[in-house]
Formats: C-alpha cells, sequence, structure tokens
C-alpha cells in the first residue's frame, strides 16, 4: 500500500531521491508542527525532535512511496533516527498522514543548536552528498564539511 514520507532535510533534493528509489515522485510543500529542526554535531544533515506546539518545521511530502522505497529509506535515515506517522499541514491547509524520521532521544548529545539550512546545505554539499551517496542507500560516511 502506498505511502507518505514528510522530508525536512537531504530527502527534499531531487537528486538525492532519484539516486535511492531511482525516480522522482510526485511531492508537495508542507510543514509539520510541534517539532523542531537541528544540525547534527560534525554533520552536514539535519534532525527533528519533538518540541512546543508552536514549533514548526518547513519541508515537503513524498507522495504515494512504495514498501520497498519506504525501506530505502529506513536504510538511508540509519540508527539514530526512527519512523513515526504525523499529519504535515500542506499549503491548502489540509493535513495529510506521512512517515517522518525522527531523532531518537539517547542520541540527543549529537545535535547542535544551530539551525539547519535546506539552501546552504544545497549550495555547499550536494554535489559532494549525490556523488558519496552508498548505493545500498545509507548515508555517506563522515563529515562532508
Amino acid at each position: 500500500m502506498p505511502g507518505n514520507a514528510f522530508v525536512y532535510g537531504t530527502l527534499m533534493a531531487d537528486e538525492v531521491v532519484k539516486v535511492l528509489i531511482k525516480r522522482v515522485p510526485t511531492s508537495k510543500p508542507a510543514a509539520l508542527k510541534g517539532y523542531t529542526r537541528y544540525q547534527v554535531k560534525g554533520q552536514v544533515f539535519p534532525a527533528i525532535v519533538p518540541s512546543t506546539a508552536e514549533s514548526k518545521v518547513q519541508g515537503k511530502v513524498l507522495m504515494d512511496l512504495s514498501d520497498k522505497e519506504l525501506e530505502v529509506l529506513d536504510v538511508y535515515e540509519s540508527e539514530e533516527y526512527y519512523r513515526a506517522t504525523v499529519m504535515p499541514i500542506l499549503e491548502d491547509g489540509s493535513e495529510i498522514q506521512a512517515d517522518v524520521y525522527v531523532w531518537k532521544d539517547q542520541y540527543s548529545y549529537a545535535l547542535s543548536i544551530q539551525p539547519w539550512s535546506y539552501e546552504e546545505w544545497r549550495s555547499k554539499h550536494l554535489d559532494a552528498w549525490v556523488s558519496r551517496l552508498n548505493p545500498a542507500g545509507a548515508h555517506p560516511e563522515g563529515d562532508l564539511e
């Protein structure tokens, strides 16, 4: 049964998604309330954690992903994240059910207080990130900065 994924970091780049699942699914801009996005220390990718009700993370929803495609994203997001079901808000104000990858509490020490910028990541790190993607779908190893 197809599913959706709210993405807020490197998976917002169509170039990354295409390498991982061999296609670029339909997507819609969205926001996820109740979470905050942080940069992971020593890395160029972000994580989100539950936060105040007023908090909001901007991202997009990848639509109609197969179970196999979601499994590829599971591998990509690694052991520091868990998959949760959430209700992001689309631009038209409607909600949609989607899975999201949330940083596990046990790894909270690895989060920086620095915010993470998709635009900055895209301009500085996208090409290197895509060229180093593991064919099995895992994050590139090590620091790209």
